[in-house]
């Protein structure tokens, strides 16, 4: 076991630890995020970070957005530089850092801070977005040494409790669907070889990795992609599906070479989705599909089955059974090289 799948199989019992934390003792920092909102008759919401921060968000953005909190995300750098007049004093900013010291992210923090209300999400204690923040928000991941997968999973948990705190929507109903993704992650985690072996071995001889996704689960993808460059130094790619059908669909051509790996939810007959899934099978290409629908058994196609989540906490289940395949691509002697 690698150092990669180490840290990955830590993340169940993170999940869960960061759940409690932040459903007793740290819900009075999400009621401070929420009455500070509602108190400055805030109007919407700008996500930012870099990198696999920046992926994170995609897990909420339209969960916010289609509960009336109209939501943006922008890589810091850009938000700073470039996208500054986006945000206003009822513009609520939630800048996201692992670290919690990223150059662009302590910058824009320090330039936002003087038009608004700043919540700082980081894992390291003492670092400089800890000091900026108006409300600070700790990842608790403890010390993070290989390619970041358990920061980037517990960013995306605690981005959607405070999703669901702001909407109202922090009830039962959603810390049910978390326990399911913490047991059902817990059981793919203590099984990971046995459930990630005929993943290898179906994606053994790819050389292009395309990742196709939508809306939520392209937090999935994005930070896959980070991850297959950083650990295997490949060509790797994410596509919106609909963007991916105006052309680079034609990759699949490459045929036993080409793997896509397809992170759709639901996949059904009659959409664009489903379209270029049979495109890339009849070009000789290969397909890894995580899904909750039911997909038949056919030549060059393997259906990873999620369990039933709402679109926001599915990145959470996705991810680390896309990982736990990925660390196996990398070989046991491999070591973080950067």
């Amino acid at each position: 076991m690698n150092g990669f799948i180490k840290e990955v199989c830590t993340q169940s019992r993170l999940l869960r630890e960061v759940a409690h934390f932040y459903r007793n003792d740290g819900e009075k920092q999400m009621d401070g995020i929420v009455e500070e909102f509602k108190q400055k008759k805030m109007e919407r919401i700008i996500l930012t970070g870099m990198g696999s921060s920046l992926y994170a968000m995609d897990s909420v953005r339209s969960y916010l957005t289609g509960h009336g909190i109209p939501t943006l995300s922008f890589s810091s750098f850009e938000l700073s530089r470039f996208q500054f007049g986006q945000m206003n004093e009822k513009t609520l900013i939630v800048a996201v850092s692992q670290s919690g010291n990223s150059m662009e992210v302590v910058e824009l923090a320090e330039k936002a801070k003087k038009i608004t209300t700043v919540v700082g999400l980081y894992n390291n204690e003492g670092c400089k977005l800890s000091e900026i923040a108006d409300i600070p928000l700790q990842i608790r991941a403890g010390k993070e040494v290989s390619i970041t997968s358990k920061t980037y999973e517990l960013t995306m948990l605690i981005l959607n409790i405070l999703a669901h705190k702001l909407v109202g929507e922090l009830d039962d109903s959603f810390w049910k669907e978390v326990e399911e993704a913490v047991e059902w992650s817990g059981d793919w985690l203590l099984r990971w070889e046995e459930k990630s072996r005929p993943m290898f071995e179906f994606a053994k001889g790819a050389e292009l990795f395309d990742l196709l996704a939508n809306d939520t689960s392209l937090a999935t993808a994005r930070q896959l992609s980070l991850a297959y460059r950083e650990g295997l130094h490949n060509s790797t790619a994410v596509w919106e599906c609909a963007d991916y059908a105006h052309g680079q669909y034609h990759s699949a051509k490459m045929a036993e070479r080409y793997l896509a790996q397809m992170f759709f939810p639901v996949l059904e007959e009659g959409t664009k989705e489903m379209k270029m899934f049979h495109f890339i099978l009849e070009h000789g290409g290969k397909v890894m599909i995580y899904t909750t629908s039911d997909i038949p058994e056919r030549e060059n196609v393997f259906v990873v089955k999620l369990p039933k989540l709402r679109d926001s906490l599915m990145p959470l289940v996705e991810s680390i059974a896309a990982e736990t395949m990925l660390g196996m691509l990398f070989g046991p002697e491999w070591v973080k090289d950067h």
